[in-house]
């Protein structure tokens, strides 16, 4: 064998090579079993090479889980120690055989906690071997470790060994530990003082911290938390551990504060309830808090060079949590909390140390201070525990505040970037890790704001006014600092009281934007981050409920668009999300953003431009129709008249339009632009104004107001002046033969048809319809005339929109365009309009002799998905449209297309496939018959007209369900080759769910459709047996969806010869 080769390297592979061969076979291997168990064990005896004994490690752990379930290796951990142990005579074998087997238990531990199984019984089996040999392992652990090495008196070669050996013992335990359950309870209390009195040497630290942190994760300590707790905290706290806190402080020395750090805040997060319980007045407690805050202020940048600061977000996750949970403390009473989180409505500077401080009601708060008040209170001898409240609660939640304002100060100070210099020289990684940091402790500063409520911001507020004031005086730097602060407020924006929250008058007056708005270029990155802040959550809901300060803010954004791109990017961002939420209150500024909008946008990038539009047509909105439509006339003349002018470019010189669509020419960029920037105006227009109250509502009832008013949002046209409607009339002729030439002069630019396509969607729903929503038939022409051109597949989804939006009216009104007569006349408009892109379709899908080849819907795999999804739209909303297709239609897409379709790899196309027969086969007798847009009022309708409806729409679901019968045995059929080799089983769901459909909806013809089907030998493939088919046809009219899965993949598992595998056993359905 390999392993018996000289060179290292080869019996590396030849241990991974069996590996690999044990983990893909069903079972043990039936032939020369004890040879292969005897090989594996005397080689790990003898093995040298340390990475080459830990594949042999793999390839016995491979092994032993395949013959323990069979039961031809009863314990294989009992026979890894009988063959190193008994091998060594001589102390320093003893030790090395010792730390061998330690580590080949280790190896075995991580490989059960990574392995998958063919079966869960067999991992049930595999466990209960480990956990019935736990205790050898664990008492071979525990000599190890009761080893002292301070009075071990070997030689220095077997010193060397027995500090490695508890390191490897350590190992072990983290291991072992890793696997739920396996160590018994009755070893956890001999565990953990072993490997606390590891904490003493300098060489297993480290470890031990680790494998300690490991070991309070075990859910079965929560229960002794008070005994736990009660003998860690003095060792953590005190002596050894604390001095070894101090001097990883001192000396900056991450790799141990990594470790302690690790430790520290497993504690806090394993037993949140008891450090909350002990926080009013238990030293040790308080010095734990005061560790893990002086650790998560830890010197450096996150990802640049420190990785410690990050360890303990989750333990002030939990704390913030308990502290909150009345089952664990009970709750302050109302009044006590109102007057905790008093808000202080004024800021004056104090005449001695001329910092600011926020005061109102007679009490002054310091709040540059508040951050170190905590820390301030720790002394080598204790806590300085003065001035806080004598109730148990009170003084609890005292502590609380300072300990998590102090955090604020910590969270603040880590959240700052290097200086612009420093900052340039990082790589990507490090920016990319560093912001996230920014965005996690941004969530920190969330839980603090929960503690502290409105008082979080007597903390940052001031320091910022400070921040400002030194910049005011030179001594400010880059102003980085004042950037972290202004990002800290930011963060907590989504718990804004917007009806009450005083020092965002401060924020927004003159106290800080005032300021930043005077400060010279090089603050730039202040400037970008308060434009963030501006725009964040409910800063602009907060605004609406004070627009005194809404001028002072847009005017800050705008003149906050210059040629930095960050900057201006951030200020667009926000200026969009203010005038979506404050528009009613922002109409007087209409004429002066459209000067400004002429003004700017030949500077502003293409993004850029979209969102300033877009917040341009948002605040014209609200306005009367009189002045609003001038405004958005006048916008969109001037984009139409460029737009014609550069068409007329393009068609005078050829030789452009012949460059590839991916070439970057000049007039073709320009297009897209203006076709944007038309998109744009459609959505500011109707965009839907949601301002948050201190009342939330959940977001599906946000969703919902939002819908109604955007149904409601709709312009009268009546009350329009027939003259400016004139204008609209003719200004929309004009738009829509411009978009016409694009159609015409891009045909095969997708980029270009895709962006226009977009503008129709946008535009099919305006809420100014005379002058944005489009000629359904005219529509139709264009759309379908440049599919056939192009098989450009977002021309179909366009039409799917197109044949939901047209409705029921009088014809020719150009105050209601989308209506084109009647339901009968809506019918017959829709199956034209089918049976014209059947036309164009079918030569795409079928080739252009409709051969029984399907190689082309391979091909065109995303307008098979269109042109399904477009189907299933119609069957949704005209249901009577698929009916009347002709007959030779209907036989292309049931006999042809659909059936191809449910067979096709690619899973997009192949699920628009699936949908649109799930929605056949489970069609409605009350889906969609009224018609598209049919209002109707059940109150005004008679009795005949509502029997009428049921009787039509019965008619209408016994047609369609006939269509399915005629298809059902060939679809059976398919679906039943789909599972068991047609498709991959990522699709079994996608086929189960609509067997089970039509097993449902058709059961006693399901029936008869798979026993046909799976009379033929050989089918779906020769791994399944005729008693496999029985039983599937047995168990397939189960009810349960469930049970229907797992008889699929059964069934599917057979089909493929898989049932006895991993791969087999980890698909999900």
């Amino acid at each position: 064998m390999y392993v018996y080769q000289e060179h290292e390297q080869v019996r590396f592979f030849g241990a991974l090579t069996l590996q690999l061969v044990l983990a893909r076979e069903p079972g043990p291997p039936t032939i020369a079993l004890p040879v292969i168990q005897q090989t594996l064990l005397s080689r790990a005896v003898v093995e040298t090479a340390q990475f080459v004994r830990t594949k042999l490690g793999v390839a016995i752990a491979a092994l032993a889980f395949k013959a323990i379930p069979a039961g031809s290796w009863q314990s294989p951990i009992t026979s890894l120690a009988s063959s190193l142990l008994n091998s060594s005579e001589k102390p320093e074998s003893q030790l090395s055989a010792t730390k061998s087997l330690l580590s080949l238990y280790t190896v075995f531990a991580q490989e059960f906690g990574t392995h998958t199984f063919a079966h869960p019984s067999s991992r049930i089996l595999v466990f209960e071997s480990l956990r019935r040999d736990a205790s050898t392992v664990l008492n071979l652990i525990g000599s190890v470790l009761q080893y002292d090495l301070d009075s071990y008196t070997g030689s220095l070669l077997e010193q060397d060994l027995a500090v490695k050996c508890k390191m490897e013992a350590l190992g072990c335990v983290l291991a072992w530990g890793a696997v739920d359950k396996v160590i018994p309870v009755e070893f956890m209390p001999t565990l953990l003082s072993l490997v606390i009195s590891h904490l003493q040497y300098r060489q297993t630290f480290h470890l031990a911290c680790q494998v300690l942190a490991e070991l309070l994760t075990f859910k079965d300590l929560l229960v002794h938390e008070k005994t736990v707790c009660d003998g860690l905290l003095p060792v953590l706290t005190q002596g050894i551990v604390y001095n070894e806190f101090q001097r990883c402080l001192e000396e900056q020395d991450a790799y141990t504060a990594h470790a302690l750090c690790t430790l520290l805040s497993q504690v806090g997060e394993s037993f949140p309830k008891y450090i909350v319980k002990k926080m009013g007045g238990e030293s040790l407690v308080l010095r734990l808090l005061e560790m893990i805050l002086r650790l998560t202020a830890f010197p450096g940048f996150y990802g640049v060079d420190e990785d410690v600061s990050h360890i303990p977000d989750e333990f002030w996750f939990e704390l913030e949590e308990s502290l909150t949970d009345d089952t664990v403390l009970p709750t302050l009473s109302t009044l006590q909390q109102q007057q905790q989180n008093a808000s202080h409505y004024e800021i004056t500077t104090d005449p001695v140390t001329r910092e600011p401080v926020l005061h109102g009601d007679g009490v002054r708060v310091d709040g540059t201070r508040i951050v170190t008040r905590f820390l301030n209170r720790s002394a080598q001898g204790g806590w300085d525990l003065s001035g806080f409240p004598e109730g148990v609660v009170e003084r609890v939640w005292a502590v609380a505040r300072e300990v998590f304002g102090a955090l604020v100060g910590v969270v603040r100070q880590k959240m700052e970037r290097p200086k612009e210099a420093e900052f340039n020289t990082w790589n990507q990684d490090m920016r990319d890790k560093f912001r996230m940091y920014r965005i996690d402790k941004g969530e920190t500063l969330l839980a603090c704001n929960q503690i502290l409520g409105k008082s979080i911001y007597d903390i940052l507020v001031p320091l910022g006014v400070q921040q400002v004031e030194e910049i005011g005086q030179g001594r400010g730097e880059d102003g980085q600092t004042l950037e972290s602060t202004l990002y800290s407020i930011k963060s907590i924006a989504e718990n804004v009281h917007v009806n009450d929250c005083p020092p965002l008058h401060i924020v927004f007056g003159d106290g800080i934007m005032g300021r930043i708005s005077l400060m010279p270029p090089q603050f730039w990155r202040v400037r970008l981050t308060f434009c963030l802040l501006i725009g964040e959550a409910r800063h602009p809901s907060w605004l609406s409920k004070n627009p005194a300060y809404l001028l002072p803010v847009i005017t800050f954004l705008m003149n906050s668009l210059t040629g930095n791109a960050a900057l201006t990017s951030a200020a667009v961002s926000s200026l969009e999300h203010v005038c979506s939420v404050c528009r009613k209150q922002l109409g007087g500024v209409a004429k002066d953003m459209m000067v400004a909008w002429e003004r700017m946008k030949g500077d502003l990038s293409s993004n850029d431009r979209i969102r300033l539009i877009r917040s341009v047509s948002t605040i014209l909105e609200p306005l009367p129709l009189q002045e609003q439509l001038p405004l958005v006339m006048s916008l969109t003349g001037s984009m139409i008249s460029e737009m014609r002018t550069t068409l007329a470019v393009l068609a005078a010189t050829p030789k452009l339009l012949s460059q590839p669509p991916e070439v970057e020419v000049a007039e073709r960029m320009l297009v897209r632009d203006l076709l944007r920037l038309l998109k744009g105006v459609c959505q500011g227009i109707q965009a839907v104004e949601v301002v948050f109250d201190d009342e939330d509502e959940s977001n599906d009832q946000l969703s919902a107001v939002a819908g109604a008013k955007a149904m409601n949002n709709v312009v009268d046209i009546k009350t329009i002046d027939p003259t400016l409607k004139a204008n609209m009339a003719q200004l929309s002729a004009v738009v829509w033969e411009t978009v016409g030439a694009v159609f015409q002069v891009f045909v095969q630019d997708e980029e270009t048809i895709d962006i226009a396509s977009g503008l129709i969607t946008i535009a099919l729903g305006s809420s100014i319809p005379i002058m944005f929503t489009p000629n359904p038939s005219s529509l139709s022409s264009l759309l379908i005339q440049s599919f056939r051109t192009n098989h450009f597949p977002i021309q179909l989804r366009v039409m799917s929109i197109l044949i939901q939006s047209i409705k029921t009216g009088a014809p020719n009104n150009p105050d209601d365009i989308l209506a084109i007569g009647d339901r009968a006349v809506v019918r017959e408009w829709v199956t034209v309009r089918l049976i014209e892109v059947n036309a164009a379709a079918f030569p795409i899908l079928l080739g252009p002799i409709a051969s029984a080849d399907t190689s082309f819907m391979a091909e065109k795999s995303d307008v098979v998905e269109a042109y399904f999804k477009f189907l299933a739209r119609a069957l949704a909303k005209h249901p009577w449209s698929l009916i009347q297709l002709p007959k030779e239609h209907q036989e292309v897409i049931y006999g042809r297309l659909v059936l191809a379709g449910l067979a096709l790899q690619e899973r997009a196309s192949c699920t628009a496939v699936f949908d649109f027969v799930r929605d056949l086969v489970s069609f409605k007798a009350d889906s969609g018959v009224a018609g598209a847009g049919a209002k109707r009022s059940v109150a005004t309708r008679t009795m005949k007209a509502e029997s009428q409806d049921s009787l039509e729409a019965q008619q209408c679901r016994d047609l369609l369900h006939e269509a399915v019968r005629l298809i059902g045995l060939p679809v059976v059929r398919t679906l039943l080759l789909d599972v068991g080799s047609g498709l991959p089983t990522s699709m079994w769901p996608l086929i189960a769910d609509l067997l089970h459909r039509i097993i449902t909806h058709f059961p006693n013809e399901a029936r008869a459709w798979v026993m046909e089907s799976l009379q033929a030998d050989g089918f779906p493939t020769s791994h399944c047996s005729n008693q496999d088919k029985e039983e599937f046809v047995k168990g397939m009219m189960v009810a349960q969806m469930k049970a229907f899965k797992d008889l699929v993949k059964k069934f599917g598992l057979k089909c493929r010869n898989l049932q006895d595998t991993t791969y087999g056993s980890a698909i999900r359905v």
